[in-house]
This record gives C-alpha cells, structure tokens and sequence, in this order.
C-alpha cells in the first residue's frame, strides 16, 4: 500500500479549477454528443483520440492523473469532427459514451506526475 500524498496548495487550487470548468463546458461548444442523460453516475475523463480504425471506429485513451486508465472503442459517426490526437472531455453513462466536447489543450495536472 502505498503513503498519502499531501498535495500543495498550488495543486489543490488547480485541481478545484479544473473540475469546476468541467460543468461549464456542458453547454454550447462544438462537438456535443446529441444523447442526454443526467449527470448522476456519470464519469468523467479526458479522452485522447488514439486512431481511426478503418475509417469506422474511434480509439479513445480515457485518462485520469495524467495516466490512461482505459480505452473506449465508438463508431465515428457518434463525432461531429474527430482526427487523432483530439483532445475531448468524455463523460461515460453505463460504460458507453454520453457526451463529449472537444477541448483546445490537455487540462493541467491533477496532482499525479
């Protein structure tokens, strides 16, 4: 098992900025997933797009601490746009894609290397 880490005030301020622009980049920017669904239950993650596969199907690297933790394999027409190597804010209902919205940069660390 491994030591708590005790987090700077730096990272702690980061981290609570972070989370609280994930609920304003709900509404009205490009690439929304059309499917509604309550946020109760849902996760949360930043997704890289990792490749297309045969034109058909979007690999998407879901990341949490800066570290990938799964991946998330969706048919391409579930995106508006997508090109490897986008950067998205995932929210997952029951393991399947609810949302999305692509994002301009990755979001800063969370407090994990």
């Amino acid at each position: 098992m491994t030591a708590p880490r005790n987090l700077s005030r730096r990272t702690a301020l980061t981290t609570i900025g972070a989370l609280a622009a994930v609920p304003a980049l709900g509404t009205g920017a490009v690439g929304a997933c059309s499917a509604s669904a309550s946020s109760e239950g849902a996760q949360r993650y930043v997704g890289v797009v990792d490749r297309i596969v045969d034109g058909r199907h979007v690999v998407v690297l879901l990341e949490a601490d800066n570290r990938v933790v799964d991946q998330l394999v969706v048919d391409v027409d579930e995106f508006d746009e997508i090109a490897p190597r986008d950067i998205l804010l995932v929210v997952l209902e029951d393991g399947e894609l609810a949302r999305y919205r692509h994002l301009p940069e990755k979001p800063a660390s969370t407090g994990r290397p």
